[in-house]
């Protein structure tokens, strides 16, 4: 199931804009398929297999129609919204300073690489990445900020992350005009020079952030 939400998530701006368009005459079509076959003359075998494919067909290609349409769909439209974000200046985002009990903006760092983290006191993988994005702040403080934000009230943010190591700057998001990404999380929006210019879904370790970074801090 890991696995298929992060195929989701990677190709979120083909299922949100097209998803069903071209799945749901997918779908009609192995029925139709089936009938055909179901009626061919060939053999038992033969037959039996082609029907067993197109099963298991139809069966993915519901479960991916389900999931785009329900389960999956806030994770899909906060993706989909941040890919159509991708090379075009960053909104106005806002978010409060747990730290400070002020209002910030993202667009005070200017030309500096921002790593803009969506994470949840309920998400481990998001609670594992944010002792790396610690790390990638302190190894890189001259290039790189990291803000990690979550949708919790700011008292309960303060109280949890006062007993493990995360970023300095930690926020409480304000309001969900840009994205709202609900419980599915973490996700990574890379900010340079005030433009959108890539995001990833999922926990990534130090080693990998620093990779994906590379190109930036050439």
């Amino acid at each position: 199931m890991e696995k298929i939400i992060q195929l989701i998530a990677e190709y979120a701006n083909f299922f949100y804009h097209y998803g069903n368009y071209v799945l749901i005459p997918l779908f009609i079509l192995t029925f139709i398929v089936d009938s055909k076959v179901a009626k061919a003359s060939v053999g038992k075998h033969k037959k039996k297999v082609a029907r067993l494919l197109i099963t298991a067909s139809t069966v993915i290609l519901g479960a991916l129609i389900y999931m785009i349409n329900f389960p999956l769909k806030p994770m899909i439209s906060s993706l989909a919204t941040v890919d159509d974000s991708l090379g075009k200046e960053m909104v106005d985002f806002t978010y409060l300073n747990v730290a400070t009990n002020e209002i910030e903006a993202i667009d005070k760092y200017g030309e500096k690489l921002v790593i803009l983290n969506f994470w949840g006191t309920y998400c481990p993988p998001c609670v594992k990445e944010l002792p790396d994005l610690k790390r990638i702040q302190n190894n890189f403080k001259d290039e790189v900020v990291v803000i990690a934000v979550s949708d919790e009230e700011p008292e309960k943010i303060k109280t949890f992350v006062a007993n493990i190591e995360t970023p300095s700057i930690i926020g409480a998001q304000k309001d969900n005009e840009w994205i709202n990404p609900e419980k599915f999380l973490p996700l990574t929006v890379i900010i340079d020079k005030g433009q959108v210019q890539e995001r990833f879904f999922g926990r990534k370790t130090y080693d990998e952030l620093v990779q994906l970074l590379a190109s930036y801090l050439e």
